[in-house]
């Protein structure tokens, strides 16, 4: 499983801590598993980046332009995107959208990948740790000449942490099942193994409908299914 890193912006500040929590799979799993990182930044070519993704069961990362090497990914393998925090007051609810496809995911709707998102909370953030609530905000807009809050603050320039729980929970209930075994799933018993943090944006599973009876040159489109959260709450 590929976890995804960037140099520049955009950092999985605690990815080590993911690695490590993937590696302690092996106590709970009679499947190797190993997580490595994947930083298409260092890589010197496509024909690297091609090789790099091949391999892959699966590929996590935040959202953004690293996340669409999973077209590279092998025909049922799975993606996870984590959905950046973004307070209502903040530009960017398209990149955590769950009630749709975030535009990530229009690339992968209805194709042979297994894509989820999940998504992160406040203390993905790391700014303005320890200010009160009712600070929060202002402390987040923030702009002098020592420091500019605001620009680290923005999606797409911010760093951030990620709790290795969700992820280790991920590659465990979702990745290894299905890398190990390659059957059908129902969809009731595959989205009934993670929480609601998670959301089902293209899914390959057996709903016991139509899918039936449909030969595997058909796929994705008998297969591919998408149960969204229909509410698309902002989660704080």
């Amino acid at each position: 499983v590929g976890l995804t890193q960037r140099t520049y912006r955009r950092t999985w500040l605690n990815l080590s801590e993911s690695i490590d929590a993937c590696d302690k799979l092996h106590n709970v799993s009679q499947h190797k598993v190993a997580c490595i990182e994947v930083n298409v930044e260092k890589t010197k070519s496509p024909m690297e980046q091609l090789l790099l993704h091949g391999k892959l069961d699966g590929l996590v990362g935040v959202h953004g332009a690293q996340m669409t090497q999973a077209i590279l990914l092998p025909r049922n393998a799975h993606l996870l995107e984590l959905l950046p925090w973004i307070p209502n007051y903040a530009r960017g609810f398209w990149v955590q959208r769950r009630s749709s496809p975030t535009p990530l995911g229009i690339i992968f709707h209805n194709t042979d990948l297994n894509h989820l998102g999940y998504s992160l909370v406040r203390d993905s953030v790391p700014l303005c740790e320890g200010e009160e609530e009712e600070n929060e905000k202002k402390c987040f807009l923030k702009r002098t000449r020592k420091a500019d809050n605001f620009k680290k603050f923005l999606w797409p320039r911010r760093n951030f942490n990620v709790n290795p729980e969700p992820i280790a929970q991920y590659i465990e209930k979702v990745v290894i099942p299905s890398a190990a075994s390659g059957d059908m799933t129902s969809c009731e018993e595959i989205t009934g193994r993670l929480d609601k943090r998670f959301v089902w944006y293209n899914i390959w599973c057996d709903d016991g409908g139509d899918n039936k009876g449909h030969e595997k040159r058909s796929f994705p489109y008998n297969y591919a299914k998408h149960f969204y959260d229909v509410e698309d709450e902002r989660r704080k």
